[in-house]
């Protein structure tokens, strides 16, 4: 890892010299500088300031299970979202209506769990997604054909000055697996802008029939995806109107490894770590991937895992 030409702040309960390894759910990566957890929004405005006027570099990440840090490893300072961030409430008691907000730093899971006791429906077909409910705003994830993008309300952001905002759906553009600010004709990613918070609108209904939902998809999910193995989940985006594990698969590909790191035989869209396999073994496998299905089929395949 490159070294900083200044010492590295001084900042209270900051990790130093971390193995990201230890905060991806593909289990490897090299290792950043440093990792702080934020509490609430102002330790997160007070950071970001003080990071900007000290050129530190910072990125923050969620649940990890969307990210790998290269062997090089990252020179700055990773930030998650924890306490307040990790929050979920109710917005409008009204009959019929299910206005909820929840902190970025919350997990799909609690989120999930925390809507089927409140009866709310309309994230069942998250149910086994990993990740935070800011990392999956942000690459709008979804599943059997829906996307969460399409339940979005009100998103409250954190831009690298620290100054805050919040945007209705109207100034948001929700593609395949990508959030976009809207700016009439034009689109604009969101850069270095941070996700604290968002404000959702789901549907009541009754909590057996929203479990037996979440319990269907599960069984759907059992048997088609690798269990038991760190992976980050669906290694690739889906090209137009095809399937990234088909063209995979069709090339030949299913099952390949790079030392511990293999495309599943299980599901080929995703890349597993059976065991002690490091960053680069993984981006190698990845180009492996990617150049025997530009081979076959000419289609370039884009990862949906972020590579630090």
């Amino acid at each position: 890892m490159k070294q900083q030409d200044k010492p590295f702040p001084a900042w209270p309960k900051m990790l130093r010299d971390v193995s990201m390894a230890d905060y991806s759910t593909l289990r490897a990566g090299g290792r950043a500088a440093g990792l702080i957890d934020v509490e609430s929004g102002d330790e997160l405005r007070v950071l970001l300031d003080y990071l900007n006027k000290n050129r530190y570099p910072h990125r923050v990440i969620g649940k990890g299970s969307n990210i790998l840090v290269t062997d090089a490893g990252y020179a700055g300072v990773i930030i998650r979202l924890r306490g307040k961030f990790n929050r979920i409430s109710r917005k409008d008691e009204r009959a019929g209506r299910g206005i909820i907000r929840i902190g970025a730093g919350c997990s799909l899971a609690k989120l999930i769990s925390w809507c089927s006791k409140e009866a709310l429906s309309g994230l069942e077909f998250m149910h086994g997604i990993p990740g935070s409910v800011g990392g999956a705003i942000r690459m709008n994830a979804g599943a059997w054909g829906k996307e969460i993008g399409s339940l979005v309300q009100v998103l409250e952001l954190v831009d690298s000055n620290g100054q805050v905002c919040s945007l209705e759906k109207t100034g948001l553009k929700f593609s395949y697996r990508r959030l976009s600010l809207a700016d009439g004709e034009n689109a604009t990613g969101l850069g270095d802008t941070i996700i604290t918070g968002v404000t959702l609108l789901l549907r009541p209904d009754a909590e057996a029939e929203i479990r037996s939902r979440c319990a269907d998809y599960q069984t759907r999910r059992k048997g088609k995806q690798p269990v038991g193995v760190a992976s980050a989940g669906s290694f690739f985006k889906n090209p137009a109107n095809d399937s990234a594990g088909r063209l995979i698969e069709a090339a030949g590909l299913k099952g390949i490894s790079c030392g511990d790191a293999m495309v599943s035989p299980v599901h080929a869209n995703f890349i597993v770590n059976n065991g002690t396999a490091g960053a680069t073994e993984i981006i190698d496998l990845m180009h492996r991937v990617q150049k025997g299905v530009w081979k076959k089929f000419a289609v370039q395949l884009e990862p949906e895992v972020e590579i630090i």
